[in-house]
């Protein structure tokens, strides 16, 4: 009776496997699941776990208690291209994609906010004396102090906390936000 050397069968695979030829064909493989996802679905691409997030942003954004202009002005979210980082990691820039300034916000003159997302987020404490005047219609005094509704944080906090492990994801950062 014939014997099968198993032993002998897992060394020849393991050096088969250790090849470069097959460790560059394993790395192309998972490079090409993580931008494309898989044939079977069960792996999502880095474009999907950006729409995911995108999709939790928004819904945070509608939670926040924004007024909704406010929500209007903050609305076009996008993405770029994914940049691969190495160590088979790669990053992906999410954006607000409309027009976040405002020439009401000079930097010169209200303690550099420039950009409404950032004033929705964070909020804002003006040391500045407050300015009188009209506003739709009604006369009144510009505000120096706006709570920040931080839809950014909980965006993140919650995607982190419900599908980054199934979208593959390991960190977000945010740049410009005050926690």
């Amino acid at each position: 009776m014939a014997s099968i050397n198993m032993d002998s069968i897992l060394a020849k695979a393991k050096a088969h496997m250790a090849t470069d030829k097959r460790q560059n064909e394993i790395k192309q493989k998972a490079s090409n699941a993580v931008l494309n996802g898989s044939a079977s679905g069960n792996v999502h691409s880095i474009y999907e776990a950006a729409g995911k997030f995108i999709s939790v942003l928004q819904s945070e954004i509608q939670s926040s208690g924004l007024s909704a202009g406010a929500m209007a002005a903050i609305s076009q979210i996008d993405h770029g291209s994914a940049a691969p980082l190495g160590d088979g990691k790669y990053m992906i820039h999410i954006y607000f994609s409309g027009d976040s300034s405002r020439p009401s916000l000079d930097t010169a003159q209200y303690g550099g906010i420039d950009d409404i997302v950032l004033l929705f987020n964070n909020g804002v404490d003006h040391t500045m004396r407050p300015v009188h005047g009209m506003w739709h219609g009604h006369e009144t005094w510009s505000r120096t102090v706006i709570p920040g509704a931080k839809f950014i944080e909980s965006a993140i906090q919650n995607f982190m906390s419900n599908y980054a492990s199934e979208y593959n994801v390991i960190d977000i950062t945010a740049n410009g936000i005050n926690s």
